[in-house]
C-alpha cells in the first residue's frame, strides 16, 4: 500500500491560517452552552481570558496556566477550570482545592468555571466559602455581558493552496474567488459555523424529506393478517409451512404502540 502524499508547505500554512481566522471570528460571537462543551481545555481558557480582560480584569498569569490569577480594582482573584474530559458535575473536592489556592495566593475570592454543573455538596461548600461557581449558562451570560458592542467581522483571509497568495473572503459570500495568480480559492469558513440560525421545525428538519407515518397496532395486525391470507391461497411448490410459522412481513413497527 502506497504512503499518502505529504502535504505541501502551502497546504500546512493554509490550514494554520484558517484556524487562526476561525478563532478570531469565533471570539466575536457569543457561544452556546453546547459550543462551550465542545472546546478543549486551552480553547476554553483563551475564551475566558478574553472575557475577563473585557470585564476589567488584569491577567497576571499566562493563558496556559492551570489556574488564572487576575487583579481587578486592587483585589486578587483565582480562576480554576474543570477538566474538559470530565462530563460529570464538579465534585466538592475540586472546590476544596480552589479554596486552598485562594488562601495561599492571598486572594479575595475564587471562581470555578465549568461548561457543565456542580454537585449539591459542591454548591453547599461554595455557599460558605469565598468561591463563585460558574456553570454553562452563567458563563454564557458573563461572556454576553462582556461582549456588549462587539460585532462579528464581515471578512477573513484565506490562502491559495497552489501558490500561497492571500485572498480576502466575505462571510456573506459563498463563491470561490481567484488569487492574484488566477487560482480559485474557495471560502474556508461558513458563516453558519459561527452563527447557526434558528430553523423552523428544528435544526434536523428537511424541506425534501417527510418521515413515514407511524402505523397503529391494529393497522399492522390487519396488514399482516391479509398477507398471511394471501400466502395461504398460493399453491405451494413445496410443503407449505404451517400458519403459525408464516413470517409477518410488510409493515413494521416504526415506533408506534406495541
Amino acid at each position: 500500500m502506497s504512503a499518502a502524499p505529504a502535504l505541501s508547505s502551502f497546504e500546512v500554512a493554509a490550514d494554520a491560517l484558517r484556524q487562526r481566522e476561525f478563532t478570531r471570528l469565533a471570539a466575536a460571537v457569543v457561544p452556546t452552552v453546547d459550543a462551550l462543551r465542545l472546546l478543549n481545555g486551552q480553547q476554553l481558557r483563551v475564551r475566558v481570558a478574553a472575557m475577563l480582560e473585557r470585564l476589567g480584569h488584569e491577567l497576571l498569569t499566562p493563558e496556559t496556566a492551570a489556574d488564572f490569577v487576575t487583579m481587578k480594582d486592587g483585589n486578587k482573584y483565582v480562576v480554576a477550570f474543570a477538566s474538559p474530559n470530565e462530563l460529570a458535575p464538579t465534585p466538592l473536592g475540586q472546590l476544596s482545592r480552589l479554596h486552598s489556592v485562594v488562601v495561599a495566593a492571598n486572594a479575595v475570592a475564587g471562581y470555578f468555571i465549568t461548561p457543565r454543573g456542580f454537585t449539591l455538596d459542591a454548591e453547599a461548600y461554595a455557599a460558605t466559602a469565598p468561591l463563585k461557581l460558574v456553570d454553562g449558562p452563567k458563563l454564557v451570560a458573563s461572556i454576553t455581558r462582556s461582549m456588549a458592542g462587539v460585532t462579528l467581522p464581515d471578512s477573513y483571509q484565506a490562502m491559495c493552496r497552489q501558490c500561497g497568495e492571500i485572498v480576502q473572503h466575505r462571510l456573506d459570500h459563498a463563491e470561490a474567488i481567484p488569487c492574484r495568480n488566477g487560482h480559485p480559492v474557495a471560502p474556508t469558513i461558513a458563516r453558519a459555523a459561527l452563527v447557526m440560525p434558528k430553523q423552523e421545525g428544528g435544526s434536523t428538519s428537511s424541506r425534501t424529506y417527510t418521515p413515514p407515518r407511524r402505523y397503529s397496532r391494529q393497522e399492522v395486525r390487519a396488514h399482516n393478517a391479509k398477507y398471511q391470507a394471501r400466502m395461504r391461497k398460493r399453491k405451494p411448490r413445496t410443503a407449505a409451512p404451517s400458519p403459525d410459522h408464516l413470517p409477518e412481513l410488510g409493515l413494521e413497527n416504526d415506533g408506534g404502540e406495541f
